[in-house]
């Protein structure tokens, strides 16, 4: 009996573990940075952002509320990408904002679409990531995830731009 009730607390335990598991999206598996034309360090400013759960309330691209602050020189592209590959982005379950906000990058592709990937300091001292993709209109496609590790994103930021973020 109690070798039954240690094999049930011990199945409930690994089942309770492996659940809690954040999906990861990782860019070293996304089959379009061979389409990559341009990579630019950008500030983007939007009148209004919310924090959210659901895709579904993530706002579209406006180009106006953007500015570039640098364009990498496209010979440093592909070593971009590699170091940037490194990187982690939690997909599912954490709150992230519905627009990007603050300092990021923009990864433009052959056809126009884009991804986003900026570092928001929030009003209340925390801060966070994300990654996001756009159509070439600045229509919202996908939410690639959240960056649990903002440090190494701004390291990679202050080795590839002149311009350096803290």
């Amino acid at each position: 009996m109690k070798k039954n009730i240690l094999l049930l607390l011990l199945m409930i335990l690994s089942i309770s573990l492996i659940a809690c598991d954040p999906v990861i999206y990782c860019f070293k598996y996304n089959p379009r940075n061979d389409e990559i034309v341009s990579i630019e360090l950008i500030s983007y400013t939007p009148d209004e952002y919310a924090v959210t759960e659901s895709t579904e309330d993530m706002l579209d691209f406006d180009s106006d509320k953007m500015e570039i602050l640098e364009v990498l020189d496209t010979t440093e592209n592909e070593n971009f990408i590699s170091d940037f590959s490194k990187i982690e982005f939690f997909q599912e379950g954490f709150p992230h904002l519905n627009t990007p906000k603050g300092i990021g990058v923009k990864i433009n592709y052959e056809n126009g679409d884009f991804v986003v990937v900026t570092i928001s300091f929030l009003d209340d001292d925390s801060d966070g990531g994300d990654a996001i993709l756009y159509n070439s209109e600045g229509v919202f496609l996908e939410y690639y995830g959240g960056i649990p590790r903002i440090p190494s994103f701004v390291n990679l930021i202050n080795k590839y731009f002149e311009a350096q973020t803290d």
